[in-house]
């Protein structure tokens, strides 16, 4: 999150999008709000240093799309992320 900041600090006219994943495991409304508050917990920190609100959004995925295999733990491990897109308007 530290190198986001740098990024963000050293591009202010870039913008970013803050994307919540979870596994397969638990139910999809679980993973739906888990994949919200990780997102979010992400913007909160950025905000805390300083980012502007008005320059990021965040959303959860739930447990799509995955990237790797549910079926097992390394793949569940890699499905549990988080991923920033950084764009210009």
């Amino acid at each position: 999150l530290d190198q986001i900041i740098d990024i963000m600090n050293r591009y202010p006219d870039y913008k970013l999008r803050i994307n919540g994943h979870t596994d397969s495991i638990g139910s999809s409304r679980t993973n739906q709000t888990l994949s919200e508050s990780r997102a979010k917990a992400c913007y909160d920190y950025l905000v805390s240093k300083g980012i502007s609100a008005s320059r990021m959004s965040y959303r959860g995925f739930g447990e799509s799309p995955p990237i790797a295999d549910n079926r097992y733990k390394a793949g569940r491990d890699q499905n549990r992320r988080v991923e920033f897109d950084l764009y210009l308007e």
